[in-house]
């Protein structure tokens, strides 16, 4: 064994067996060094070596022997391979101490076991440890006269609650109890949660679904069976990576721990471990919290701002506001912002912006307002305003307006660039041809109300003609029943020559047309119908189109070699295929 290994050994956990009956305690403590492979250092004025005491121990730590032999008048500590006994701080009559010391092992009460990992703290001052790997607790408790009470809480152990009525250095050990109850209960009740083993329970995000027809519905189960299954472990992973992102390791286990909400009516931090609250701000709900840096807590009832972060576990209630952003594990209530991000994984109620992008894991009702994207993963219920995206599983009520919006099920009118419905949208591929146009084609998307249209015209590569037109558009349709339809639609285009620069357009057309859909089945129409159209250029001369199958009817006289503006009333023809709806 190396000497660095040897030094790495805590001694006073060591554990050894030993008998000894009426020895003086210099030859106790060779004896007991011998035993751990260890020495003792200690002065004659802290140790009466003439004392003779008798022992037996079977198989417990040196510390606990120790404990037994001075009875809390020699404090030891380790150094190198020394334990160094010292005379206890002799107590004064005349002045209180400001605080006191309690130390001791935490064990199972049935198994004899020592538990690591236990959760030991004082609710009032917020004071806390946690038992290291050997099950060994040191506190230190302010001497006060009100009434404090030592906390103790252990996953799948009964919480204790010990009261101190003494203010004195003590070594005491705390037994605990096996929660045997727990396992039945879950089983009993027979609960559809996913347990997240390192923290909390997580709640599952469960959508609500508009009123659709049985093809309708059997066909979107299938569809979102698969990704609602990743969707629910991406959820799972997504809150436990937000708690040990910003939890240290000891606020990661006073979280599994313990359960009980703790309330502090003002808080401040300058890091998640570096607070007011201490290792117990994951425990703890705050009416007013500051941030200097970044803030960590189990919920907020009033305000909270921070510099940079805002990471809270439970609920928001009030005004949450942040230099970069704001985490929130569960709901929030109120208004939020946040100059780069908001994240909230559960449900949201009032105003949530950022300059960037805003995130809600539930249902939202309110305003979500984002320079470049909101996301709302449950229902909406209010408004989506974003600078290039908005997404929401389901739009109940209220708008989305963005450049791109996309929901998979909408029962309103998304206004954006490009706007897409997965389910009960609207959507037509459309084939056809006009008098401007021979071969036409227009994508439209949205929703029957209003719907964007993307356009798309050729005429071949001829010098004497343009070859082709796109355009962009707006439009809204009609169902007139028994598989007829209307449309009405408005698009500017682009006229394009054979040659031209892109950034060059010297011509531009604007088309207001109106068709009469004629579906046949549900996914394939034919369309007819006429349009008015207005052609304008910055050089004078026409675009010949007298060649064409469907011939204009000019408004007013046809257009010479100088005109630079002219109309005329057109018509055009096509099949559509056509998505459910």
């Amino acid at each position: 064994m190396s000497v660095k290994a040897l030094y790495a050994q805590d001694f006073l956990e060591k554990k050894i067996s030993i008998r000894i009956s009426n020895q003086p305690i210099d030859q106790v403590l060779q004896r007991i060094g011998d035993l751990g492979g260890f020495s003792f250092s200690y002065s004659p004025d802290a140790v009466d070596v003439r004392k003779t005491v008798s022992i037996t121990a079977n198989n417990q730590s040196v510390r606990e022997i120790l404990n037994e032999i001075f009875k809390g008048k020699v404090v030891y500590k380790e150094r190198r391979k020394y334990i160094i006994l010292q005379s206890a701080p002799a107590e004064k009559e005349d002045a209180l101490p400001e605080n006191f010391n309690l130390n001791g092992y935490v064990i199972d009460e049935k198994t004899g076991e020592k538990l690591a990992n236990a959760s030991i703290y004082e609710s009032v001052t917020l004071a806390s440890t946690i038992s290291n790997q050997y099950g060994f607790y040191k506190i230190r408790l302010p001497v006060s006269k009100t009434s404090l009470r030592l906390e103790v809480r252990k996953e799948d152990y009964i919480a204790r609650s010990i009261p101190l009525p003494g203010r004195k250095d003590a070594y005491m050990p705390i037994g605990m109890n096996p929660d045997t109850l727990r396992p039945l209960e879950i089983q009993s009740l027979r609960i559809n949660q996913r347990a997240d083993s390192l923290h909390q329970l997580v709640t599952i995000p469960q959508y609500s679904y508009p009123k659709l027809d049985s093809t309708q519905i059997a066909e979107a189960r299938r569809t979102d069976a698969l990704r609602y299954e990743n969707l629910k472990k991406t959820y799972i992973t997504l809150q436990t990576e937000v708690q040990n992102a910003f939890a240290s390791a000891r606020q990661a286990i006073n979280i599994r721990n313990i359960t009980d909400t703790l309330h502090r009516p003002f808080q401040a931090s300058v890091l998640p471990f570096l607070g007011t609250n201490g290792q117990l701000s994951g425990n703890v709900v705050n009416d007013i919290s500051l941030n200097f840096l970044a803030g960590y807590s189990l919920g907020v009832n009033v305000f909270e701002l921070g510099a940079f972060l805002n990471v809270v576990r439970g609920n928001v209630t009030g005004f949450q506001l942040a230099g970069i952003g704001n985490v929130v594990g569960n709901n929030v209530t109120g208004f939020q912002y946040g100059t780069m991000i908001n994240l909230t994984l559960g449900n949201f109620t009032g105003f949530q912006g950022s300059n960037l992008i805003n995130y809600t894991g539930r249902n939202f009702r309110g305003f979500q307002v984002a320079g470049v994207g909101n996301v709302v993963v449950g229902t909406l219920r209010g408004y989506q305003l974003g600078g290039i995206y908005n997404y929401a599983h389901t739009v109940e009520s209220g708008h989305q307006i963005g450049a791109v919006n996309y929901a998979n099920y909408s029962q309103t009118v998304p206004f954006g660039f490009f706007s897409f419905v997965r389910y009960g949208g609207y959507r037509r591929y459309e084939f056809g041809s006009n008098e401007f146009d021979r071969f036409s084609f227009n994508f439209k998307t949205g929703v029957s109300r209003f719907y964007n249209v993307f356009a798309l015209g050729i005429n071949g590569f001829s010098d004497q003609q343009q070859m082709g037109t796109i355009g962009y558009g707006l439009g809204t349709a009609q169902n007139l029943g028994k598989g007829w339809g209307l449309n009405i639609d408005l698009t500017a285009n682009a006229v394009l020559f054979k040659g031209q620069e892109i950034d060059d357009v010297p011509a531009g057309l604007f088309r207001l047309s109106m068709s009469a859909e004629k579906k046949l089945g549900s996914r394939f129409a034919f369309f007819a119908g006429p349009s008015l159209n207005w052609y304008s250029a910055s050089e004078p001369g026409h675009i010949d189109i007298s060649d064409h199958l469907l011939r204009p009817t000019w408004l007013g006289k046809k257009p010479d070699n100088y005109a630079k503006s002219f109309g005329w009333v057109g018509i055009q023809a096509g099949i559509r295929f056509c998505n459910k709806m």
